[in-house]
């Protein structure tokens, strides 16, 4: 995201260990919840990634920077497309709920599967180079001016994160769905170009509402026990 490496490598230390704290905090929960509390661990790995990406650019060896930046990639263009909605399907009582969250679950996952294993065999299509202080990825997929869809990219991105979190049943999932709206409208706003570069680093540090979220769950639970 902006700044440097040192800020990518200082949020990814942040986020592991309040993730790994958030983690132990969950094992008094049901089991899936566990699945929340380890996105904070998850995107600290993916700016621990971005940090390696500024080394190698700060180092002017922007080809050295692709194969870190299949590592961020691999989070945002795979993992979250399937993780956050699994973990609200898990964690869904309504039926209904369950079936359209599950439902968006197995898109992102063929979706995020499809875009990434073009990218894993296709790093040459990918270059990597820094605009205004953020990093811009750009992946060139020859003769992409064939491929028509009704919706663009970024829009399909969002929907397919956020349709899961408004739809929870459970309160705090749905604030946390506010909070990433509101990211991407200040993402978009600092750096429309480095998007997702710019969004993820936004929505690694909202992922600390998430041990807010286990905390609190963990804290109901005990109050819910049998004296």
């Amino acid at each position: 995201m902006c700044f440097s490496a040192s800020v990518s490598y200082s949020a990814a230390a942040v986020l592991v260990t309040t993730g790994l704290y958030a983690v132990q905090q969950a094992r008094r929960l049901h089991p899936p919840y566990w699945m929340w509390a380890l996105v904070p661990v998850f995107f600290g790995f993916q700016q621990a990634f971005e940090g390696r990406v500024w080394q190698a650019l700060d180092a002017g060896n922007a080809n050295a920077a692709v194969p870190f930046a299949l590592g961020f990639h691999f989070f945002s263009h795979f993992l979250w497309l399937w993780w956050l909605p699994l973990c609200s399907y898990l964690v869904e009582p309504g039926q209904i709920r369950k079936r359209i969250i599950g439902g968006c679950a197995i898109f992102g996952a063929f979706a995020g599967a499809l875009v990434y294993s073009e990218m894993l065999f296709h790093p040459e299509w990918m270059s990597v180079a820094v605009r205004e202080h953020s990093i811009l990825y750009n992946f060139s997929v020859p003769d992409s001016s064939a491929i028509h869809i009704p919706i663009t990219p970024v829009t399909l991105y969002g929907l397919i994160i956020l349709v899961p979190l408004f739809l929870s049943s459970h309160r705090l999932i749905r604030i946390f769905g506010v909070l990433v709206v509101l990211s991407m409208a200040l993402a978009s706003a600092a750096n429309n170009a480095a998007f997702i570069s710019v969004w993820c680093f936004f929505a690694a540090l909202l992922s600390l509402y998430l041990v807010f979220m286990i905390r609190h769950l963990v804290a109901e639970s005990k109050s819910h026990r049998p004296a």
